[in-house]
């Protein structure tokens, strides 16, 4: 008697992986031609690719008005500063109903947008955020770690945050030894949104959050050891 093994569930997973792999190899830079549309997705249709696993464990992406895009490798500045900041704002911070997340996604549903900002304050009541990610109306703080991103985010990440008004927004700028804050968010009917404060801070200073004023931060105590004393 032969025994035929049952036939295997094909991970589908790994074979839209596989798949993803083959266009990836073939796919040139996406540059956006004049006269044509890019095909974006929403929210949920990115949400379905995560859940069929169709980018690698160690592929980091982010949903950016409907365009998908790689985000830039953590080196080691960047992940002690986060720490740093992760430390010191679960330190200060105490209230049950506010959460301190680091590296976690925020949810922009009109923007078709899900970035991965480096640390976020917001607020918390009944287990919401057990079911779904922060949404701008949640945010107290938002905050970026730049080296290589710091462009980008001074200006597209800039734009989507305060067009969906997020009230502070600091960038902790490696390249320059400072931090750079962002108020008052602007969403004119016409045009790009904007920050129409920026105050910038530099070692030996410090600053209080918005929705803080009890506590202030102070930039060499956040700052890489070998940059802050340079």
């Amino acid at each position: 008697m032969v025994t035929v093994a049952p036939p295997v569930a094909p991970d589908a997973g790994a074979q839209v992986r596989r798949e993803s792999n083959k266009r990836r190899e073939a796919i040139l830079p996406v540059v956006p031609v004049e006269g044509l549309s890019l095909r974006r997705f929403t929210l949920d249709e990115y949400h379905h690719l995560i859940d069929i696993g169709f980018f690698d464990e160690d592929e980091r992406v982010e949903l950016l008005e409907g365009v998908l895009v790689y985000m830039s490798p953590n080196n080691p500045p960047h992940i002690r500063t986060v720490l740093r900041l992760f430390r010191f704002l679960v330190s200060q911070i105490t209230q049950e109903a506010i959460e301190v997340r680091a590296q976690g996604p925020i949810s922009i549903p009109e923007l078709m947008t899900e970035p991965e900002p480096d640390l976020v304050i917001s607020k918390e009541s009944g287990g919401t955020l057990d079911e779904r990610h922060p949404f701008p109306a949640d945010i107290l703080l938002l905050m970026e770690v730049s080296d290589s991103s710091l462009a980008y985010d001074r200006t597209r990440k800039a734009e989507i945050y305060a067009q969906v008004g997020i009230p502070d927004y600091w960038i902790w700028n490696l390249v320059d030894n400072s931090l750079e804050v962002y108020r008052d968010p602007h969403a004119p009917a016409i045009g790009d949104a904007l920050y129409q404060t920026k105050l910038t801070i530099h070692s030996g200073e410090s600053i209080a959050p918005l929705a803080f004023p009890d506590f202030e931060v102070a930039v060499v105590d956040i700052m890489p050891p070998a940059v802050s004393e340079s």
